[in-house]
């Protein structure tokens, strides 16, 4: 109570006192000022402190936010941040082998990658202008203009400024998602001084506009990309639009379908609907202008340029103009890289051909890859003989006409088709290929993919050039073309007619099946068909034990055909056919390269035998219209095929340096006037017009050299003995042979001889020889010599027999 009392005295006191001062004190403005100056000073201060401990507080608290957000962002090396930013979904660009850009694989979005120096300042300039006006003077983001656009988006403004710089756009769309979040937006701020630091502003700008979206081309297909849009909208390389055109494209990022002038099926838009876009563009040219980029002149022209009209019709799209070529490329490179990328992986090929599940993962991540992935695809292809032969094939006078088929309970209307394959020997390159007639009627590649009866061009294959090979046979020995029956099959030659004793060249050249079916049976157990297997021409199991199999009871492709004549042509030595040279990555590196694997299927004498008979068959034989059509001097030697009832037609030719194959038929095996040699035709007429393209590579002027290992020697021609070890007085004649010619002492009973003529077939194969009758040297002379033959020189076509797939 005491403390009380003296603690209100002492106020009392103290007040009073004050008060005496403040009395006494005279109130002059000068000590009014000062007085109040003092008061709001002290008061000022108070608040500076404590504003500046707040700041540091929330400071302290946005830092450790800030740092608690990005704490799980991986610090990356400048490379590997550098790398990040430039890796985009890449078109695969193909090349003819002569160099010519064949375009670009389909793709879901389409992007060609152009370095800074290909892109026109002028789409910089109005880039900068109208999104990131300060680009070149900060450091990946700019402060002020992020908070305005904070603040627009909170008080919910209709416009909006927009608050990121081009940096932050570039991360967004490469190594961040568009997730609205504090959290992505700190990583992208940081990620953005990072990027400022590691890369120079042109390495900037030109990721960016590698990166983005311009919505479509006039395709319909998505663009991305400035090259890509340059070319799908305007027909332009970036480098050489104009102000108006850069400034329309320059504008498209921020909203790019809407602004966007194309529809998805490639359709211009409306004019209400290409407004937007035009606006835009117009807003972007006046903000060039008034950032000084460009001058008044310079404006009013871009202002009044008419962009409609610059508009691109169509781009040139490679599956429009080449769409079996771009179907065939894609199917093997898609077959390349699921090895590869299996191998990248640890998988060898073996696993992936064992595992058909593998092997379809791999397919699928192979298609993926070649999309979008940026790669170079060189192939084998000469563009100008592939245009020239497929030019050629669009005249409709070289066909049959159409005609009405079942097709799985419907009638429709197929018309004539044609596959053509033109192969070099010594490397195996596909030079050019037709397809089919008219994708868009049949997709069918009538080349490569559809497999048809070879008809008699499996002779020299699977019959001939064994029997050569194996020493049964000389170009002169004799065959006997009689019929036979054996258990019900029958067959006949074309013509209807025998033509008894025959050289086996003429029976070749002419293709006989009566003497070539007893040929070979004679050599069936040998198992004649792993000649074809060397060759990669798969027969199945179930047919090979066929009789009837070299008259082409099997499907084989028109490339198999092509393969194997191929191997003749190349002194016996199998060499793959390829179309896919190499494939690069988009950084040049080279991840598969082709490597000829030849094989050796057929003894150089056997190759060069076989070309001496088939020679014949352009000559007097069953491709005798060719005789004289030729336009430059060419050593062709090759051999005809038609299939059973005439359901296809085909001619395979060759000289030292190519081989060309046709297949001719319809979708649905019909039969058709094959005698009216549409096949010869149509493969003459492209021999002439392509090699007067590249003359060296059709190989005019080569001649095919018969190797030391052949040799000249007459010989008894029923026996094939030596002469002097006849049997009795059979004819003798000079005759090609080699090394493994059975040239030893035989007669007319030894199972050697009497298995050539077919005693397996029918057993009274012996009595219908005899060593007293001539040997015709000719058809002509077979025709004067033989009772029975007949005035057709075309004597070919696959006999009928039961329970053979064709």
């Amino acid at each position: 109570m005491v403390k009380n009392n003296r603690f209100s005295s002492y106020s009392k006191n103290t007040y009073a006192h004050a008060k005496k001062r403040l009395s006494s004190i005279e109130w002059t403005p000068y000590v009014v000022f000062h007085t109040i100056y003092h008061t709001f000073s002290n008061i000022l201060f108070f608040f500076l402190i404590v504003s500046i401990l707040l700041i540091a507080l929330l400071a302290g608290f946005g830092t450790g936010y800030f740092a608690a957000l990005v704490k799980d962002q991986p610090v990356e090396s400048d490379a590997a941040l550098k790398k990040a930013l430039n890796q985009m979904a890449e078109s695969t660009t193909v090349y003819f082998g002569t160099g010519q850009s064949l375009g670009s694989l389909n793709a879901d979005t389409q992007r060609q990658v152009v370095n800074y120096q290909q892109i026109n300042p002028h789409v910089v300039d109005a880039l900068v202008a109208t999104e990131d006006e300060y680009f070149y003077k900060h450091n990946g983001i700019v402060p002020k203009a992020f908070i305005r656009a904070s603040a627009q988006e909170i008080l919910g403004s209709s416009t909006s400024s927009g608050g990121s710089t081009l940096t932050q756009q570039l991360i967004k769309n490469q190594l961040l998602s568009n997730e609205t979040s504090f959290e992505r937006k700190a990583k992208e701020m940081l990620l953005s001084l990072r990027v400022e630091k590691s890369l120079s502003k042109q390495e900037i700008m030109s990721a960016y506009l590698n990166v983005v979206s311009f919505g479509r081309n006039t395709n319909g297909q998505n663009v991305a990309g400035i090259e890509a849009a340059a070319r799908g909208i305007f027909g332009k390389h970036a480098k050489d639009l104009n102000i108006a055109q850069s400034a329309f494209l320059a504008g498209l990022p921020q909203n790019p379908y809407t602004y966007t002038p194309f529809l998805t099926n490639g359709s211009l838009k409306s004019d209400d609907e290409l407004s937007y876009g035009m606006h835009r563009q117009q807003y972007v040219l006046a903000r060039m202008l008034q950032k000084k980029k460009i001058t008044q002149q310079q404006y009013d022209e871009a202002k009044n340029f008419n962009l409609k009209q610059s508009f691109k019709d169509r781009v040139e799209n490679p599956a429009d103009q080449y769409p079996f070529l771009v179907e065939e490329v894609e199917r093997r490179a898609v077959d390349i890289m699921k090895y590869v990328l299996a191998e990248q992986d640890g998988i060898s090929k073996q696993e992936i051909d064992d595992t058909p599940v593998l092997a379809d993962k791999y397919r699928v991540k192979a298609d993926q890859s070649l999309r979008n992935e940026g790669y170079t695809v060189d192939t084998t292809i000469n563009k100008k003989i592939y245009d020239v032969m497929n030019d050629i094939k669009n005249n409709p006078n070289y066909y049959s006409v159409d005609r009405q088929v079942d097709v799985n309970g419907k009638t429709e209307t197929l018309q004539h088709e044609v596959g053509v394959m033109l192969k070099e020997n010594k490397t195996g390159k596909i030079l050019a290929f037709v397809g089919g007639r008219n994708h868009e009627k049949s997709q069918n590649n009538h080349a490569t993919q559809t497999k048809r009866s070879p008809g008699s061009t499996m002779k020299p294959l699977l019959d001939y050039a064994p029997a050569v090979e194996y020493g049964v046979i000389t170009p002169e020995t004799v065959l006997l073309d009689k019929k036979f029956d054996i258990n019900g099959y029958s067959p006949e030659n074309y013509a209807k007619k025998e033509f008894g004793e025959v050289t086996a060249r003429i029976a070749l050249e002419n293709s006989f099946n009566l003497s070539t079916l007893r040929l070979y049976s004679g050599i069936q157990n040998r198992q004649p068909w792993n000649f074809l297997e060397k060759m990669h021409i798969d027969i199945p199991d179930s047919e090979k034990p066929n009789l009837s199999l070299p008259l082409g009871a099997t499907d084989i492709t028109l490339e198999d055909d092509v393969n194997g004549f191929s191997a003749l042509a190349n002194n016996g030595n199998y060499q793959e056919s390829y179309l896919i040279d190499s494939i690069r990555s988009k950084d040049g590196k080279v991840i598969y390269q082709h490597k000829a694997r030849p094989e050796r299927v057929f003894s150089d004498a056997t190759s060069y035998i076989m070309t001496d008979m088939l020679k014949g068959v352009l000559d007097t034989g069953s491709a005798y219209q060719l005789k004289g059509t030729f336009a430059y001097k060419q050593d062709w030697a090759g051999k005809t095929g038609t299939a059973q009832n005439a359901t296809d037609s085909l001619f395979i030719g060759y000289n030292p340096s190519v081989t060309m194959g046709i297949w001719m038929g319809y979708d649905k095996p019909t039969s058709f006037d094959e005698e009216n040699h549409y096949q010869l035709t149509l493969w003459r007429d492209i021999v002439n017009a392509v090699t007067a393209v590249s003359p060296t590579q059709m190989g005019v002027g080569q001649h095919f050299k018969q190797p030391s290992s052949v040799q000249t020697k007459k010989i008894c021609q029923l026996t094939n003995s030596l002469q002097g070890s006849c049997d009795g007085s059979e004819p003798v004649k000079p005759t090609l042979v080699w090394t493994n010619t059975d040239l030893s002492k035989k007669t007319l009973k030894s199972h050697a001889v009497l298995s050539r003529l077919g005693i397996y077939l029918d057993s009274k194969t012996g009595d219908k020889v005899s060593a007293k009758r001539a040997v015709a040297n000719t058809f002509f002379e077979l025709r004067g010599v033989s009772t029975s033959a007949g005035s057709n020189t075309k004597q070919e076509t696959p006999a009928t027999i039961t329970n053979v797939s064709r």
